[in-house]
């Protein structure tokens, strides 16, 4: 398979300036930055909120700390936005094909390997400044309304949830890519992320291997209290990243060969 990344900057210049003038880059960054405001001030205000729907009833909770207000942004993060990122992606190859724009652009100088590559990077910047904004909120609004939090072992986590997001993405244009129908690859991509947040919780060997068991109960407390080997931060972010270049590399080997 031989590959021409010359182009690669024109293309990705056009995938951003598509994911501008459609307004997904907008819709992601909007979305994930209203996850990272709301986590902490939901928290705060939760037993006020159990209070005043307890109808006479007194409900007793702990005090609320900023470690409750991470576990709400977590959870919110990696829920919602992954099937934002479904619906937003699914059909970044399959409605090009069903169109017929993905030949008029292959006619070009431009390899397939590019054209799957540019879409992913455009996607992954995107991912990235929302992602980056996001915690900023969510980081802000926790030491605001209770203490704050490592920044180290913060920043940490929000690099786990990035490799998280573009292991989501991989499977949604590896579906993309199988499927010339949006709605069927939007299907597919969704069981993928299914099994990426159901499989980590029935196998322990694969939980090992993705980013996410950093936010389990079991290692989150260690990367808070700073007691966390390095080997046990580095193994699933590596082992993520990894999974994310197979992934690529399947996609782009498989739309090689295929029929537009």
């Amino acid at each position: 398979m031989i590959m021409n990344f010359s182009p690669f900057w024109p293309m990705l210049k056009k995938e951003l300036y598509e994911q501008y003038r459609t307004y997904r880059a907008f819709i992601a960054i909007v979305i994930l930055l209203l996850l990272g405001v709301s986590a902490p001030i939901v928290t705060k205000l939760t037993p006020d909120l159990l209070q005043s729907l307890g109808n006479g009833i007194t409900i007793v909770l702990p005090a609320q700390t900023a470690n409750d207000a991470l576990a709400s942004y977590l959870k919110n993060m990696t829920q919602l936005p992954g099937l934002m990122l479904i619906l937003l992606a699914m059909g970044c190859v399959a409605e090009e094909r069903s169109r017929g724009t993905t030949i008029t652009v292959l006619t070009k100088p431009v390899s397939r390997s590019v054209f799957v590559l540019a879409k992913f990077f455009a996607y992954a910047a995107v991912l990235l400044v929302s992602t980056a904004l996001s915690a900023a909120a969510a980081y802000f609004y926790t030491t605001q309304l209770f203490s704050a939090l490592p920044v180290t072992a913060f920043l940490l986590l929000n690099l786990a949830l990035f490799i998280f997001f573009l292991l989501a993405l991989a499977i949604t244009i590896l579906a993309s890519v199988l499927l010339r129908n949006a709605v069927a690859a939007g299907g597919l991509a969704f069981a993928g992320f299914l099994a990426l947040s159901i499989l980590p919780g029935l196998n322990a060997t694969t939980a090992q291997a993705l980013p996410s068991i950093l936010f389990g109960s079991e290692r989150l407390p260690l990367l808070l209290a700073g007691t966390i080997t390095p080997g046990e931060i580095l193994w699933p972010l590596g082992a993520g990243l990894g999974l994310v270049v197979v992934l690529l590399l399947l996609t782009c080997l498989i739309f090689q060969y295929q029929e537009l």
